[in-house]
């Protein structure tokens, strides 16, 4: 009878510890799981924050040029060459923006009037979206999306455009620029990781406009009307979203993170949409590999153990037999056996134990606990604490540790245990298996790094948790002159430029230690001295205790950009033949003078000049001789006045002077008198020709002549019209009477 007893009691046993074992095995299998696509989540999540902040400096870049291009509009009109000069500037914004494909200006009626492309002149876009969407809003700051669509060039493009808006508030057209899918199919690109990945730019109404790879949805399809992942992501107006499922047409499960890229300061009509996706089946293929080793390997557990207790039962003589092949088994795979008896705080440990350990069994006390002294505070405190939970909570547990064994070597074990209780259900023994998972680690940081660091075709490198340079890629190379050899083992500061002060670091070391990440503008230093700016991305891998491993910064050469938005404030505020300021920036210079002199009860001088016989010039010999002796007229204007002091070019032959901080009125007119003799001074022309001009000029003053800019420059240009009504070649000092100036006749 009790043999009986003994047998169930045994079969009772192996049930439950199959169940606990098939159960952790399960559990762990779907953390597995969830945490592979967690990664994964993170990565794609990653992949959409890169094309984000690519996108948004690019969208900006357009939103800007657009602006430009609304502010020197009116110039063009009214010019006589402004129609040369707007095709000319759209060329080169075209050029400097890479990822428009077309500038162009449309009038009321959606016909074509300036363009980068000049085979676009003269035709009627009146119907397109991105010319009916700003006339029915008529809103000047909108930035209007339009949809995908095919172009008269056979181009599959998005437009983003800017109403234009006459004196009366009418619609008077838009300004237009058509983006280069080609530009976006190699961003979209950069970020794709693995071949089954799918990188989408839809525009916010659900059509597809770029899909890389290719693999069936073509330009426009409208993807909000398949399965509903994109349309209930675009309702929620959420910045990011992920999906798992169908999420379009092809029935094919797919991982997808979805961001809509919409930055409040360009107040787009339509947002565009990142979607960035992968194949489940393919994602979960070394998992379901995994489970199916696992599986097997746990079926097989079962039938040896039943098997085991079977011969057991049957055979108990060959019990020893069977504890040797156990222990060989054990020894064989480099997994550890132990025991820790609750009672007498004592450690049992088979041979494998102290090989793992590097420990000499010879050497070990009565309580065999000399291993202690290898394990860190923290992993100590670690152990006692989950050794605490699985006594009073009767629950198996693992864990991970980190030891400094005898000969210096740092290993890193895992342990797994379980309790033992008697028939009273009193806790006796701990029972576990230790194995040594170093390799293992050491793989998991290498992927760690590898996904982090080399998965993009930016410039990177990566450190360790002392900042010294671990390696380097070859984009890397490529923007900074230095082979792996020169960095490695280096600090980054050998990059510095010397522009930033310390301050700036420490709050970019200060940020990166308390959010793990860092991005902002730059200035960098090549190996052959030269210093250049770049968008800098600095984030912090942690392992799985949180504590830091290693740095992996990226970098982005912004050169171009930053050349091209100082072009465009060029264009904004000089006159483009001359460089010379224009209209713009020496009305804001004027306003400015006239506020310091108010404050400071100083004096300033206005003069108007212009050219006398300047059209027959240019009629005779040609807009290019016309070009030169404007740019001569500027020049010789510098050379007579003072560096502080303003000469800009306002109309066709037209010059205004701004004189800043003069003591009195007679300093003004000994530089009108200056002018007046150097533009009587011949001027040689390119083909050889000397010619002749003269000028007529006009002076007001501050503040006898007026209390603020637009009285100043009314003031002088009555008098300069009066220069030219008493006979030209002279210049003339406004006077209140406005019908009776005073005039100063030069003789040439």
């Amino acid at each position: 009878m009790k043999s009986l007893v003994l047998r169930r009691r045994l079969w009772l046993l192996l049930a439950a510890v199959l169940l606990v074992l098939g159960a952790l095995l399960g559990l762990g299998l779907s953390r597995d799981r969830d945490r592979l696509e967690a990664q994964e989540l993170d990565r794609l999540i990653t992949q959409t924050r890169v094309i984000e902040d690519n996108l948004t400096r690019q969208l900006n870049a357009i939103n800007q040029s657009l602006l430009a291009v609304q502010r020197v509009l009116p110039y063009w009109q009214s010019n006589p060459v402004g129609h040369i000069e707007g095709r000319q500037t759209l060329e080169n914004m075209a050029a400097a923006v890479s990822s428009v494909r077309t500038f162009l200006v449309t009038d009321a009626q959606g016909v074509v009037v300036f363009s980068s492309r000049e085979e676009l002149l003269g035709r009627n876009f009146f119907h397109r979206d991105y010319v009916q969407a700003p006339l029915k809003t008529l809103d000047p700051k909108r930035l209007y999306v339009s949809q995908p669509f095919l172009s008269v060039l056979n181009n599959y493009v998005i437009n983003f455009s800017k109403v234009l808006l006459d004196d009366k508030g009418q619609f008077a057209g838009v300004v237009s620029a058509a983006i280069d899918p080609v530009d976006f199919e190699i961003l979209l690109n950069s970020v794709r990781y693995s071949d089954d990945m799918r990188a989408m730019l839809v525009h916010g109404d659900g059509q597809i406009f770029i899909s890389q790879p290719y693999t069936g949805q073509a330009p426009g399809q409208d993807l909000a009307a398949t399965p509903p992942s994109l349309s209930q992501h675009l309702r929620s107006q959420q910045a990011l979203s992920h999906f798992n499922g169908v999420l379009d047409g092809s029935k094919i499960s797919r991982l997808a993170v979805i961001r809509t890229l919409a930055p409040v300061a360009l107040a787009m009509s339509k947002p565009l949409v990142v979607v960035l996706d992968r194949d489940l089946s393919v994602l979960y293929r070394s998992w379901q590999q995994a489970v199916l080793a696992q599986v097997v390997g746990y079926l097989l557990f079962v039938l040896l153990s039943v098997f085991g207790l079977s011969v057991f039962q049957r055979h108990r003589a060959q019990k020893i037999v069977t504890a040797k092949r156990l222990k060989l088994a054990t020894e064989a795979s480099g997994v550890g056996i132990w025991e820790f008896d609750l009672v007498t705080k004592h450690y049992q440990w088979d041979d494998a134990m102290f090989t793992l350990f590097g420990l000499n069994p010879k050497n070990a006390g009565a309580r065999n606990d000399e291993w202690i002294g290898l394990l860190s505070p923290q992993d100590l405190q670690r152990m006692r604490e989950a050794t605490r939970v699985a006594i009073k909570q009767d629950q198996p547990f693992k864990m991970t540790f980190q030891i400094r064994r005898p000969d210096g070597q740092v290993r890193f074990m895992r342990n797994r245990a379980a309790l033992y209780t008697d028939d009273h259900g009193v806790p006796r023994r701990l029972i576990g298996a230790t194995e040594d998972v170093t390799a293992r680690k050491l793989e998991e940081a290498e992927l760690r790094v590898a996904a982090a660091a080399f998965e993009s075709h930016e410039s990177m490198f990566v450190t360790n948790a002392q900042v010294e340079i671990l390696r380097v890629n070859q984009a890397f190379t490529a923007l900074f002159g230095y082979a792996a050899s020169e960095v490695v083992g280096n600090n980054p500061r050998l990059f510095k430029s010397g522009r930033h002060e310390g301050d700036f670091y420490a709050t970019m070391w200060a940020e990166l230690q308390e959010h793990h990440s860092w991005q902002g503008e730059i200035w960098n230093t090549r190996k052959g001295g030269e210093e250049f700016p770049c968008w800098q991305c600095i984030t912090a891998v942690c392992d799985e205790a949180g504590l830091i491993t290693h740095y992996v910064a990226t970098h982005t050469d912004i050169t171009l950009r930053k050349a091209a938005e100082d072009e465009v404030k060029r264009l904004a505020f000089f006159d483009p033949l001359t460089n010379l300021p224009n209209r713009r920036l020496l009305t804001d210079r004027l306003v400015h003078a006239v506020t310091h002199a108010k404050r400071d009860k100083g004096h300033l001088a206005l003069i108007f000049v212009d050219l006398d016989k300047f059209k027959p010039v240019n009629d005779r010999y040609g807009h290019a001789a016309g070009d030169l002796l404007l740019q001569s007229v500027a020049h010789r204007l510098r050379t007579c006045v003072r560096e502080s002091d303003t000469v800009a070019r306002v109309g066709g032959d037209e010059f205004v002077v701004l004189l800043d901080g003069i003591r009195q009125s007679l300093d003004a007119m000994q530089v009108a008198e200056k002018i007046h003799a150097v533009l009587l001074e011949p001027f040689r022309l390119m083909s050889g020709q000397s010619v002749h001009i003269s000028s007529s000029a006009g002076i007001a003053m501050y503040p006898e002549h007026g209390q603020d800019e637009a009285t100043l420059s009314h003031h002088a240009d009555v008098a300069m019209y009066a220069a030219k009504s008493a006979g030209r070649d002279q210049y003339v000092v406004y006077d209140p009477a406005l019908d009776q100036p005073v005039a100063v006749r030069m003789e040439p």
